[in-house]
Formats: structure tokens, C-alpha cells, sequence
């Protein structure tokens, strides 16, 4: 019996070959890329990915995909399975020196988009870029701008360690079964970061926090935070959490752990 797509691992297999491709000139693979593919499913993306002779690390949670995606890989030396979960998978076992980079790439279930891209941003300095598919709307609140209804705590944490941006929209209609929601291709190239763990650390908790109440101001939201000379703030802390931009934001983080 083949295989079919589980609901509790969010699978939608995308079946049309010139959207495969265009996802693969969106990614441009070279030879000398590692490339981890998350979500390999049934291999369709894989092969496109593999043709480019990057080394090109497949990982698959769902044991009963993997001998169809062994089956349309076995031509492929350059291609290595790893039936694993891709939000516990150990990225660093990838890498044998401090030059190399990851590139990652995916189809990606809609149901884990947000906490996959918070362990990607874990292993920042060892990636290069990202490249998902993924739903429109979660596309759209990524790029999102500041004072927009779309802006939120992911718009601010992706912005912080790259500059995503939409290459393209993709339709239900290429996908099996269909899904009830538009798709975009999202590309984000990692910044180079000269910020410490704890600095990273000290600003999730900034943004998180000053999210957590998103009509009131952040000098309510942030309470627990400002110290007792908050009228000498760089940020006016009359304002919502939304009207921030990520360098006001790392601004701000500052002021609240530095002054501590």
C-alpha cells in the first residue's frame, strides 16, 4: 500500500514539477552547499535539490515515507535520509569545520512553522540561509512592518536574525491532497552576528514580554522589567509593542539588562 499523507504530521506533497523547480532556482543549490532538506517526504523536492550535486541531508519523521524517498534517492550518493524529527535533530553533527554553513530548505507543515523557524534561529551561526515554503498568512506576518496588524513577535525575532522576504505565492492546486490555505516562498538570509547567547536571550524576553499584552503600553507590559528611572529610557514607553522596530527593540533590551 503507498503511502499517504498524515493529518497529525501536517503533510501536503507538492506534485507539480514546475513549481518544484522554481522552488529549486528560489534555493540556486551549488555543488559545494550542504543542504538540509526538512519534510523530504516522498523525495519530489530531493531529486530537484540533488541534481545541483550538493551534499543534501534529507530529514523525515514519518517512518512510513522513507522507502519511497529511498526508492527515488538511490541514484543519489550526494543525498543522506535521516528518519528524525527536525525540531530535536542535532544541526552541529552536520558540520566538520568552522567555515562550513548550513542552507535549509523545505516544504514545510504548517503546523510547525513557527517553533521550526525558533530552532532554526537556535543554530544561527552555523546557517546560512533558510528557504520554506510555508502558509501565506504566516509568510506575510514574517515580513511584516512595524504599526501593521500583521507585526508580531515573529515578524520581530525572524527580522532580528535575517531579512526574510516572499520570492513567490504558490496555489493549493499544486499539492496533494489540497490544502485549504495559499502558500508562499520565503527566503531569509541569516545576518551576521556579532551578539552574545545571553544578549539573544535577554531579547526574546523583551519582545515576548512586550507581546504579551498587545493593546496596552509598554510600560505596563513591561512592569517586571524597568527599573525605577524609566522616564530616562531611550524608547518612550508610551508606546505598543507593534510601533517598535528591531533596532528599538535591541535598543531597548539593552537599556533593561545593561542598566541591571
Amino acid at each position: 500500500m503507498k503511502p499517504y499523507a498524515k493529518k497529525r504530521f501536517g503533510q501536503n506533497f507538492l506534485i507539480d514539477p514546475n513549481i518544484l523547480r522554481k522552488i529549486t532556482q528560489s534555493i540556486n543549490p551549488q555543488k559545494e552547499d550542504i543542504i538540509i532538506e526538512i519534510g523530504s517526504g516522498k523525495g519530489a523536492l530531493t531529486k530537484f535539490l540533488a541534481d545541483s550535486q550538493a551534499t543534501v541531508h534529507a530529514i523525515e519523521i514519518d517512518g512510513d515515507l522513507i522507502p519511497e524517498l529511498e526508492s527515488q534517492i538511490s541514484g543519489y550518493p550526494n543525498v543522506n535520509i535521516h528518519h528524525q524529527d527536525a525540531l530535536t535533530f542535532d544541526y552541529t553533527s552536520l558540520i566538520q569545520n568552522r567555515e562550513q554553513q548550513l542552507r535549509i530548505a523545505g516544504n514545510i507543515p504548517y503546523n510547525i512553522s513557527s517553533p521550526l523557524l525558533f530552532t532554526m534561529f537556535e543554530n544561527a551561526t552555523i546557517i546560512k540561509d533558510i528557504h520554506f515554503l510555508v502558509q501565506r498568512e504566516i509568510a506575510r506576518r514574517i515580513c511584516a512592518s512595524p504599526n501593521s496588524k500583521e507585526y508580531s513577535i515573529l515578524s520581530v525575532i525572524t527580522q532580528f536574525y535575517g531579512n526574510p522576504k516572499i520570492d513567490f505565492d504558490v496555489s493549493p492546486k499544486v499539492f496533494r491532497p489540497i490544502p485549504d490555505v495559499n502558500s508562499s516562498m520565503l527566503s531569509i538570509p541569516l545576518k551576521q552576528s556579532t551578539l552574545d547567547n545571553k544578549f539573544k536571550t535577554d531579547f526574546h524576553r523583551t519582545v515576548r514580554t512586550a507581546f504579551s499584552k498587545r493593546r496596552k503600553t509598554l510600560k505596563n507590559t513591561l512592569i517586571g522589567l524597568i527599573l525605577e528611572n524609566a522616564e530616562i529610557c531611550p524608547i518612550d514607553l508610551s508606546r505598543r509593542a507593534e510601533s517598535l522596530s528591531v533596532a528599538e527593540f535591541i535598543t531597548l533590551t539593552q537599556w533593561l539588562f545593561d542598566e541591571k
